[in-house]
């Protein structure tokens, strides 16, 4: 068998990662790599910050998936147990060659993995990047937190968390297009999810934008790198947060003024780092009352590229899943609108 590392010379990044000490390591929604393998096995080497030190902490385990060619449905879909192990993740009788990819289904906020190294009996070697490109940011809606849960009264497990089919991939799958998502659940742009009525700005998106990947940067110890933001230029980049920022505004006018104010800001600053993209803010599924907020914010920018879209907030005979959030059903629907949307604008 031939040991590979996932660099860019043999594997194709898929969202944002982190190459360090010869690990690509991956934390967002549905990063990974993509190649092509021609031979007849191939396994990975693999590892997980996560620890099964306490019963709970099942719920939180992370979750990958492997697909091969062009299958909508993943070839394998399994848990990474604790630290660094080995997983034969394809197997064919013949020699022949395929397009391999490997995505992290679970979210950044609960688990993190690397990929150590790729072994084959045969040779690797990148894929080529599709010609359209979309960019994703949000919360745990676009994580897909719960959306393969039955109940709205189901505990959240990461084993019921399914990034590639939320809205976001359904969106850039339609149009065939590449796409990186940066989501975080309970994250909000002036504030995060709160309980009471203390804002929560210790953990929001503008911290986290400019960056790779805080969070594992975080965990390994390193310092924040800047993302390169032309190594990715989305022609289309989707914003949905105001969820969580709700939990803090509560209604309250001069919260929500300070709401628009951020948000606004944080849209400046995803145009300047995205001077060409068409951007979309949305807001719907779980709620939408900052959505005046965030049209008040998008009219003053006045960009003819950026728009805001009220997504539809989601219905009881659809179905929920754990914690309140949208199922599958609901996040069908929502990728049909923005799809239409999309369409519009860019003539796609």
């Amino acid at each position: 068998m031939n040991k590979f590392p996932a660099d860019d010379k043999h594997v194709r990044a898929l969202g944002r990662t982190i190459v360090h000490n010869s690990v690509r390591y991956l934390s967002w929604s549905r990063s990974g790599a993509e190649f092509i393998f021609s031979g007849t096995k191939l396994s990975a080497e693999l590892w997980t910050d996560w620890v099964l030190d306490e019963p709970w902490k099942e719920i939180f385990q992370p979750w990958a998936a492997v697909f091969v060619n062009s299958e909508s449905e993943p070839r394998m879909r399994f848990p990474l147990q604790s630290g660094t192990n080995s997983y034969t993740i394809y197997e064919s009788d013949t020699n022949e060659e395929v397009v391999i990819r490997f995505v992290k289904l679970s979210e950044a906020s609960f688990s993190k993995m690397g990929i150590v190294n790729i072994s084959a009996d045969g040779e690797i070697r990148p894929s080529e990047p599709k010609s359209r490109r979309m960019e994703f940011i949000g919360d745990s809606i676009t994580c897909g937190f719960g959306i393969e849960s039955k109940s709205a009264e189901d505990n959240f497990r990461t084993a019921e968390e399914n990034s590639d089919i939320t809205y976001a991939v359904l969106t850039a799958k339609a149009f065939g297009a590449d796409c990186n998502l940066i989501s975080w659940s309970t994250i909000g742009v002036w504030s995060s999810d709160t309980k009471d009525d203390t804002r929560n700005d210790g953990w929001i998106m503008p911290m986290l934008y400019d960056f790779a990947d805080i969070g594992i940067e975080s965990t390994l110890g390193l310092e924040h790198i800047p993302w390169d933001f032309g190594s990715f230029i989305p022609h289309v980049i989707v914003v949905n947060l105001g969820t969580n920022d709700a939990s803090y505004t509560k209604g309250i006018t001069e919260r929500q003024e300070e709401f628009s104010s951020a948000y606004g800001k944080f849209i400046s600053n995803v145009r300047k780092k995205n001077p060409d993209s068409y951007i979309v803010c949305v807001l719907g599924m779980m709620g939408a009352e900052l959505f005046p907020a965030i049209e008040k914010a998008v009219s003053k920018l006045d960009d003819g590229k950026i728009f805001a879209m009220e997504l539809d907030g989601q219905l009881e005979s659809d179905g929920t899943g754990s914690g309140g959030h949208p199922n599958a059903v609901t996040h069908r629907k929502a990728a049909e609108k923005l799809i239409g949307k999309i369409s519009e604008i860019t003539g796609w």
